[in-house]
C-alpha cells in the first residue's frame, strides 16, 4: 500500500506535467510551426514520456526522502490514533516532518518539500510562460490560418487554461497547506482522505472541458451518440 501512495504522488505532478507539454505543443503550432516535425515520429514517445519522468521522479523522492522511520511514528502516533483509531504501524503511510523535537530541521523531510516544490513549480513557469506568449503573439499568428483554423487555435488555448485551472483548484490548492503546514510548524487535524480522492475527478472533467469548448470534439461526441442511437433496433421481436 505504501507503493500506492508513491504512484499517487507521482500521478499527482504527472497531471500538470501533461498540461505542461500540451502547453508546449499549442506554443510551438502557433508561433513555430516549422518545429511541429519535432513532434513526429520518436518525437511523440520523447514529450509523451516527459510527463512519466517527472512523476516518476516525484514518486521516487517522496519514497527516498519521507519514508516513515522511528520518529515519524512515535510523532504521529497518538494522532492516528485518535482520528482514525488505528495503530500507525499498520498504516500505509508516507510522513513530512521537517523539525524534530529539538526543532533542528529534519533535512530529509524538508528536501522532499524542497523538490517537490521544485518540480511542481517548474511545470507551472512552463506552462505560465507558453500562455503568456500564446496570448501576447495569439492574434497576429494567427493572421496565417483559415478562419476554421483560427477559431479551432482559439478554442484550443481556451481549453489549455481551463484544464490547468481544474488541477489547480481541486489539487494544488486543497494539498497547499497540508505540504506547507509542518515547513511553518502549524498544527492541524483534519482528515486528508478527500484530497486523495479528488483526483479521479479529474479525467471525466478533463473530457468534459475538452467537448465543451473545442466544436470539433463536440461534433465527434455528438454523431458518435447519435450513430449508436440509431443503430439500436426499433423493436424486438421473440420466437
Amino acid at each position: 500500500m505504501l507503493i500506492g501512495l508513491v504512484v499517487y504522488a507521482g500521478f499527482y505532478v504527472l497531471v500538470v506535467a501533461f498540461i505542461a507539454v500540451q502547453f508546449v505543443f499549442r506554443y510551438v503550432v502557433l508561433i513555430y510551426p516549422d518545429w511541429v516535425k519535432k513532434f513526429e515520429g520518436m518525437g511523440v514517445l520523447a514529450w509523451g514520456s516527459y510527463p512519466f519522468w517527472v512523476g516518476l521522479f516525484n514518486g521516487f523522492a517522496i519514497f527516498w526522502f519521507a519514508y516513515p522511520d522511528e520518529f515519524g511514528d512515535e510523532y504521529m502516533r497518538s494522532e492516528i490514533f485518535e482520528v482514525y483509531n488505528l495503530d500507525i504501524t499498520k498504516v500505509p503511510r508516507i510522513l513530512i516532518i521537517p523539525y524534530d523535537a529539538n526543532e533542528s530541521i529534519r533535512w530529509f523531510n524538508t528536501l522532499y518539500l524542497l523538490t517537490g516544490a521544485f518540480t511542481l513549480l517548474s511545470q507551472y513557469f512552463i506552462i505560465i510562460y507558453c500562455g503568456i506568449k500564446m496570448h501576447s503573439q495569439m492574434n497576429k499568428e494567427l493572421l496565417k490560418f483559415s478562419i476554421p483554423n483560427r477559431k479551432l487555435q482559439q478554442q484550443f488555448f481556451k481549453a489549455l487554461v481551463v484544464q490547468i485551472i481544474v488541477p489547480t483548484i481541486i489539487f494544488v490548492f486543497p494539498s497547499t497547506p497540508l505540504l506547507l503546514g509542518p515547513l511553518l510548524n502549524l498544527k492541524m487535524s483534519i482528515q486528508s482522505g478527500g484530497v486523495c480522492a479528488l483526483l479521479s475527478l479529474y479525467p471525466p472533467i478533463d473530457s468534459i472541458v475538452f467537448m465543451l469548448i473545442v466544436t470539433e470534439y463536440r461534433k465527434i461526441f455528438t454523431k458518435k451518440c447519435a450513430t449508436k442511437t440509431h443503430s439500436l433496433p426499433s423493436h424486438y421481436m421473440t420466437v
